[in-house]
């Protein structure tokens, strides 16, 4: 009895054992996951965000040209176009938080938790390889 009685306390911290590194697998492979996800979306950011700032460098330079040359000074256009931006700078600065914090919390929040598939596919996987190991 007491032979046996072993034998069953040695499976079931075998298996506990084996719970959790399951489970650790599966939060390291959900961390990688993430990780990857928000890698991936911050490149995306970060080229949209560069592409969009040579665009807005040239129309700026352009439209400094154009109210310039109708004023007959280029400076002007440049001075004016500049003073466009000094309004949009404060502007942002006086509501700029209360403007971008729900959107950034709400993307951030669709990246953390997007992947349901992903981790449909994760629980199989793990399933597959617990019935497999058994």
């Amino acid at each position: 009895m007491k032979n046996s009685l072993g034998n069953h306390f040695e499976n079931f911290t075998q298996d506990t054992q084996e719970a959790i590194n399951h489970s650790l697998d599966y939060y390291k492979l959900d961390l990688l996951k993430k990780t990857a996800l928000s890698l991936v979306t911050g490149g995306q950011l970060i080229i949209k965000v560069g592409i969009l700032i040579l665009v807005l460098f040239f129309v700026s330079i352009g439209f400094a040209f154009l109210i310039g040359n109708k004023l007959d000074h280029v400076s002007y256009g440049f001075f004016i176009v500049g003073g466009i931006y000094i309004v949009f700078l404060i502007f942002v600065s006086i509501f700029g938080k209360k403007l971008l914090e729900q959107p950034v919390l709400s993307f951030l929040n669709k990246i953390l938790s997007s992947g349901d598939k992903l981790n449909e596919e994760l629980r199989q996987e793990l399933s597959q390889t617990d019935s497999s190991d058994s």
